[in-house]
Formats: C-alpha cells, structure tokens, sequence
C-alpha cells in the first residue's frame, strides 16, 4: 500500500502543472459535496423531528344538538280516486259528449250507446206485467172462494215475478245505454269514437281525481323500519312546489324484483297536482339523533376513503372520526358521529396536513 502510494505521488509530481490543479480541483469538488449531503440530511432530520413533535391547526368547539334525521327518497304522484269509465250493455256508440281530458261530476253523462228495440221491449214487458198482475189477483180470489187450485195461484205468482225481472233487466239496460262518469274528475284518453262497437264490460276510458293524491315510494329494508304510519312528510316537486302528506301505507311484503318496501304518504286538499306520475322527492323523518353543524370545507377523507372529520382529543392528539351527513345548510351541513353525543375540538384550518396520531 506504502509503495503504491509512493508511485501514485511521484506520477503526480511528474504532471504538468494544469494536470495538477485540474486534479486537485476535482478532488476538493467531490469532498465538498459529499460534506454538503451529510449536512444537509441532518438539518432535514432536526427539522423533521421538530415539525413532528407539534404542529398548528385551528380548532372549533362543536357542541351536539338534539335534531330529527330525515331520509330523502324519490316517489312518483298518483290520484288516490281513479274509476274505469266501463260500458255495461254492447252496443254501438252514436255520441261522444265529452271530450279528452274535460272535467266531469260523478253521473255525467260521456257517451251514448244506441238503444235499438230497447225502448220497444220495455213497454211490451210493462203490458206483460200487468196481465201478469190481472191473472195474480184473479186465481188469489178464486182460490180464497174455494174455486181454485192453490197450485194455479203459485203459478200465476211465478209468472208475476219473472215479468218484474224481465221489466227491470229492460229498463236497466235502456238506462245504460248512456255511459256516465262513476266518481267526480278528469277524463283521460277516451278510447273509443262514435260508430264504434262495444262490448259490455269493455273500458272506454279512466277517470281521474286529483283531490287527495297518493306519493308512492320504494324504500329498501335497511331503511323502511325507520318509518313509521302517521309520521308527517316533506314533498318537494321538480317545479319548486312545495306539499305535505301523511305516510298512509308501509308494505309488509317486499317486491319480488327489488326487494324493497311499498310506501304511500297521502296528501289531502290538494289543489297544486293535476298530473299523474310527477317525480317527487319526499323527506321522512327516521327519529332523532345528535348531530353536529359543521363547515363543508373541514370534511376530509381516510386513507380508505371514508368520508370524516379530524377532531382534537384531550391530550392534543389527531384523532379521524367517520361521520354521516344528514342535512344540507347554505353555511355547512349537519353530521351523524360516532362521539356518544359529547362536545369535540373540531379541526377547521389545517386538516388536510395532519394525519391521525399527530400531535398539535
């Protein structure tokens, strides 16, 4: 190693002078940098141990409120009276009195069915009845005289009743020939015009009234037992109208596609809704809960991506605590979280740099 070295010196010695500074220079470079490093990464390690030690956030005091939760679910609006405009005779249609979608009182008369020989056979069946009555009356007489047969009396009393029914079953055919309204509302699409052929029972049209409407909503089941029968609802139309209904009906038998629950809030005394299968977005209350009002700009995220807040506990530690929002303010929103309803130091200023387990 002496004599490598002792050869390495007199080469140097044996360099031309810019061949010396040249490797000097280069020598000195490399020693300063390498002493650079090291003392660089000690000052990061000093700062660094001192920025972990305590770090500045800004905090607020967040007391808990007692506050009704309430759950947002989509409906759609339905009448609650809805009545099938049906033809109870054939026939065919010889006038329309109505039209599409006019407003009618129950037993308005809609449309005609033409009579034919109705009116005809209902006059006959009254003669018919009458004789009927004669021949009653007279085999009753001789019967009580002792000069008839008591079985003449039974039949001519058969005879009576089937003209009666036959009279009635006239009369209340000639009576259909005119199709009215069963309940009071609107007429929707009337399937029919005149000319047409009809067959008893056949629907013509719906009638509608939109004086009490129905909301029907699909809640799934980890919600619907946190409703409840009477409870009052919020209904908020995509036009800005604002109502209020009752939940009416709560399904015990979930749908076989879905697997949710059928709910019906009822409104009465409506006088905003006039159309079938509005989109509604109802509010019900689930109860009441501790809440607390925060500002939307102190939520943050977990590494797992829960959504949450940083609080300060007690002996100044960072502390994440995954919350639910349950309601939406101009000035921030109100929160569900796990705290037993006591007050916390919420980080509102510094959050997105401090991590849970930090100290501050």
């Amino acid at each position: 190693m002496q004599l490598f070295l002792t050869k390495l010196v007199n080469k140097f010695y044996c360099l031309k002078m810019r061949n010396k500074v040249i490797i000097i220079s280069s020598i000195a470079f490399i020693l300063l940098f390498f002493s650079s490093s090291a003392f660089l990464k000690k000052d990061q390690a000093v700062h660094g141990d001192n920025a972990t030690s305590s770090f500045s956030v800004k905090t607020q005091e967040c007391a808990p409120q007692n506050r009704t939760i309430y759950l947002n679910f989509s409906g759609t609006v339905n009448p609650l009276h809805r009545a099938s405009l049906v033809s109870k005779i054939s026939g065919k249609i010889i006038a329309i009195y109505l039209p599409d979608g006019e407003k009618v009182k129950r037993d308005d008369v809609v449309l005609k069915i033409e009579d034919y020989d109705r009116i005809e056979q209902a006059q006959k069946a009254k003669a018919l009845l009458k004789q009927r009555e004669i021949e009653y009356d007279s085999s009753h007489k001789l019967n009580k005289k002792g000069y008839g047969a008591q079985i003449q009396v039974e039949a001519a009393f058969t005879a009576l009743q089937s003209a009666k029914a036959d009279l009635k079953r006239l009369e209340l055919d000639l009576e259909n020939t005119a199709v009215t309204s069963p309940i009071d509302g609107y007429i929707d699409k009337i399937n029919a015009n005149e000319g047409d052929f009809v067959n008893a029972g056949q629907k013509i049209a719906d009638v509608v009234n939109f004086d009490q409407i129905l909301v029907v909503l699909y809640i799934s089941e980890n919600e619907v037992n946190k409703i409840e029968l009477g409870s009052t609802a919020q209904i908020n139309l995509l036009d800005g109208k604002e109502l209020a209904g009752e939940v009416s009906f709560i399904s015990k038998i979930a749908e076989p596609k879905t697997g949710s629950y059928r709910v019906e809030v009822k409104v009465t005394n409506n006088k905003m809704i006039s159309l079938q299968e509005l989109t509604a977005n109802v509010r019900l209350p689930s109860g009441e809960r501790f809440t607390y009002k925060v500002p939307s700009s102190a939520l943050s995220l977990s590494d797992e991506g829960a959504l949450g807040i940083k609080i300060v506990d007690d002996n100044n530690y960072v502390i994440f605590v995954p919350i639910e929002i349950v309601d939406h303010e101009s000035d921030g929103v109100w929160i569900v979280a796990n705290n037993e309803g006591k007050p916390i130091k919420l980080i509102v200023l510094g959050h997105l740099f401090v991590n849970p387990g930090d100290k501050v």
